[in-house]
């Protein structure tokens, strides 16, 4: 695996990840005991991004790690998925 391929790899597994973290733990508005008229009930309360980012960027670094070691000791071939 060259360089730029690790890297558009694991930018690909973070952005895919992320949308997979982000529903987890969200408080709508109606379900907030200060709900205020006039705002989109289904609005999060609270999107606690810092640690979405942070769990997403732990789960990622996992997976391509585990991804690095299959691919460089030839149990698991990029090129053939790509070509």
């Amino acid at each position: 695996m060259s360089i730029t391929g690790g890297i558009i790899i694991y930018a690909n597994l973070w952005m895919i990840i992320l949308f997979i973290v982000l529903p987890f733990g969200v408080r709508n508005q109606i379900d907030s005991p200060n709900f205020q008229k006039g705002t989109d009930p289904g609005a999060p309360v609270e999107s606690k991004m810092k640690k979405k980012i942070l769990i997403t960027t732990l789960i990622t670094t996992v997976i391509f790690s585990l991804i690095f070691a299959l691919d460089k000791l030839d149990l698991f071939y990029i090129r053939k998925l790509l070509f």
